[in-house]
């Protein structure tokens, strides 16, 4: 990536130049659950993560797949009037967990979706992933020119998995990522800055794995309190510090030199609504520290990828 091209190799610039557009997500909720909620490994889910799975929540209303994707697509619509407009994403909880049937027959439902949305993506945990779903995944490439798997790394030390109620490995990554690779999938990672008991190269040691693992898009996060989690509890006993802004966009800009160049940069910062926002405060918006990141990068004369370590 040269010094005159953008310092970050942005999902909306990669969906420009491929589609003339940058593809809406539509977000569809099956209702399922995780295993650190239903008692598998845990209780109460990860401490950050509200009532809704990091969702919609639509499945709670009792809004069906048929319905929510026409709500959304009516969405995508208003941006991109002609097709393709949209990218489906299985957002809530995991979605290949406790087992595939709900997203099977899900899967089955939107074959005929692809002419609005050729890109399927679907989220669930590296440990609720599995030979059968990579091959129920892989199965869908009939119909869609990309599928998706975008797994939560959220940290590479397994102690800070445990402190965070998430109770996942690093190792359940490494081989996640090697049996989506097997399939033909695409690989996005999440990754997250500001956990407690994280490393100050917490978020460097993620990247470092998502590098490793040969990912093809990656997410960034910021530790948010929401209301109604673990964690709003936690912080408001004071048992927790938050970065602010500041912080946050010099570690991610950190991150993205060290980050392959190739990787797609699916987001840069997490946002979430008013109602359910508690901190950190004050938080610009999301498209400003979008902007402040770019604009660091460029000020230090950075671009993605040029501290990164290669073999």
């Amino acid at each position: 990536m040269s010094q005159q091209q953008p310092p970050v190799n942005t999902l909306g610039r990669s969906l420009t130049k491929r589609y003339n557009r940058r593809l809406r997500r539509v977000m569809l909720d099956l209702g399922l659950t995780c295993p650190n909620r239903d008692g598998a490994t845990g209780y109460g889910g990860c401490i950050y993560c509200d009532l809704s799975g990091s969702g919609t929540g639509a499945s709670s209303r009792e809004q069906d797949i048929e319905g929510q994707w026409q709500e959304g697509l009516a969405r995508a619509r208003r941006t991109n009037p002609e097709a393709p407009s949209a990218i489906i994403y299985f957002q809530s909880y995991s979605n290949t967990y406790p087992d595939l049937s709900a997203l099977k027959s899900s899967l089955d439902k939107i074959h005929d979706w692809a002419v609005d949305a050729p890109i399927v993506t679907i989220g669930t945990r590296p440990d609720c992933f599995s030979e059968e779903a990579a091959q129920l995944l892989a199965e869908q490439l009939k119909y869609f020119e990309e599928v998706w798997i975008e797994f939560g790394l959220e940290s590479a030390d397994d102690n800070v998995q445990r402190r965070i109620g998430r109770h996942d490995t690093l190792q359940n990554f490494r081989d996640s990522c090697k049996l989506a690779h097997k399939y033909g999938l695409k690989i996005v990672a999440h990754c997250m800055a500001g956990l407690p008991e994280e490393k100050e190269d917490g978020l460097l040691r993620q990247v470092e794995e998502i590098n490793n693992a040969n990912c093809h898009g990656i997410k960034f996060h910021q530790l948010m309190v929401l209301r109604k989690t673990i964690l709003a509890k936690q912080w408001m006993n004071g048992e927790i510090e938050l970065l602010d802004d500041k912080q946050y966009i010099q570690k991610v800009a950190d991150a993205l030199e060290m980050l392959d160049p190739n990787i797609i940069v699916h987001r840069l910062v997490a946002e979430a609504p008013d109602s359910e926002y508690l901190a950190p405060k004050p938080w610009p918006g999301r498209q400003k520290v979008h902007s402040r990141i770019e604009l660091e990068m460029k000020l230090r004369g950075s671009t993605q990828g040029c501290k990164r370590k290669t073999p």
